[in-house]
């Protein structure tokens, strides 16, 4: 069975969640209770397939702490699509070096090594210097 997931949001207020499963859309203000009756949004984030180590879903714009290698530094990093490549990256905010999440199906980021941090929506300084639009 496939499962796509999404946030949804005004602005930089997240309003809910949708997952769809099989061409079913499932809605929910917490990701807890789910109905099928849609509500308002403006915003949708995808969901990047991976969790932090608090089992919570990530989602495009979140900004996590990571460690690029295992026993390194932490780092504060963000999900973004890449279009040229098309596949999720976790671009760091410092050294601004993408980091793939996975490579031949293998992950090469653990959720024990990622935690979420804040959301780039609501980091608009990183927008503009990246050139991100919603």
């Amino acid at each position: 069975m496939q499962e796509q997931r999404y946030r949804l949001r005004f602005g930089d207020r997240i309003v809910g969640y949708l997952r769809r499963i099989e061409g079913t859309d499932f809605y929910s203000p917490d990701g807890f209770w789910w109905t099928g009756k849609p509500f308002d949004y403006a915003h949708v984030d995808e969901a990047v397939g991976l969790r932090d180590k608090f089992r919570v879903h990530l989602y495009e714009w979140d900004i996590v702490r990571f460690k690029p290698i295992p026993d390194g530094a932490e780092e504060l990093g963000v999900f973004l699509w890449n279009k040229g490549q098309k596949r999720w990256i976790l671009r760091s905010i410092e050294s601004e070096v993408d980091y793939h999440l996975e490579l031949g199906g293998h992950p090469l980021i653990q959720s024990s090594d990622v935690q979420l941090h804040s959301h780039v929506f609501l980091n608009p300084e990183l927008q503009r210097v990246w050139g991100l639009e919603e």
